[in-house]
């Protein structure tokens, strides 16, 4: 009973600590400007960690603690398909003209990265991690479990994609003359997932509603078509 009770009270003093460390980081990302580089999961990471360190708690024993918030992913997951539906009078009216560049880009995405690493000496469960590189968190984890890759590692990954994406998007719409803000919010969406489309949204709606929907509709099918082609070739 002793050990119940305190097994139950490391679970709530341990969700308290994150949601209290994830609203302070938040608080510090808007007070920065909200610029991606300060991006609140950064702080969270770092401030959990130094807090994990000191309590001399380990990673397995705080991902069982806090197994709540990650069962939270999943619905989070299925909310998804809110944008997608909010925005489908605008797949409806330019099909193809949407669908086709997220699939070109969320298939080019993981292709480039997997190619870039082919050659280098690292284990393949690493390599793995990075196909769901462009994909939003809840679906890179449950994704790289089912193709062999490391969820911790793909969460990594995932984040600083998100980041570089952001911080780039705007200098190289400017470089290369996109201003049509269909073209920028897809893209954002498709690369740079939830942290991408969170910078559309501060560059305009319109931005952040098509980079919402390139957003879910790549998620989906990397999320779909990964496990098929790992399971094919393999």
């Amino acid at each position: 009973m002793l050990s119940d009770n305190s097994e139950l009270l490391s679970v709530v003093i341990w969700v308290f600590i994150t949601l209290v460390v994830y609203l302070g980081s938040l608080l510090i990302y808007r007070l920065l400007g909200s610029r991606p580089l300060f991006h609140p999961i950064i702080f969270c990471i770092a401030i959990l960690a130094i807090l994990l360190s000191y309590a001399e708690v380990d990673v397995k024993e705080y991902q069982l603690y806090t197994g709540l918030l990650s069962w939270l992913l999943g619905p989070a997951t299925v909310a998804l398909a809110i944008p997608v539906y909010a925005q489908l009078s605008s797949i409806k009216k330019n099909g193809l003209g949407i669908m086709l560049p997220i699939i070109v880009g969320g298939t080019l995405a993981p292709l480039l990265a997997l190619f870039a690493l082919y050659f280098l000496p690292m284990e393949a469960s690493i390599k793995l991690s990075f196909l769901t590189k462009s994909i939003t968190t809840p679906l890179a984890i449950e994704t790289s479990q089912h193709i062999g890759g490391i969820p911790e590692l793909a969460v990594v990954i995932v984040i600083f994609t998100g980041i570089v994406a952001a911080i780039f998007a705007a200098s190289i719409y400017r470089l290369l003359g996109i201003k049509s803000a269909q073209a920028q919010g897809i893209a954002l969406g498709t690369v740079g997932h939830a942290i991408g489309t969170a910078q559309g949204f501060q560059m305009s709606q319109t931005v952040g509603a098509f980079a919402s929907l390139g957003l879910c509709i790549n998620g989906v099918l990397t999320a779909i078509i990964l496990p098929i082609i790992f399971f094919i070739i393999s």
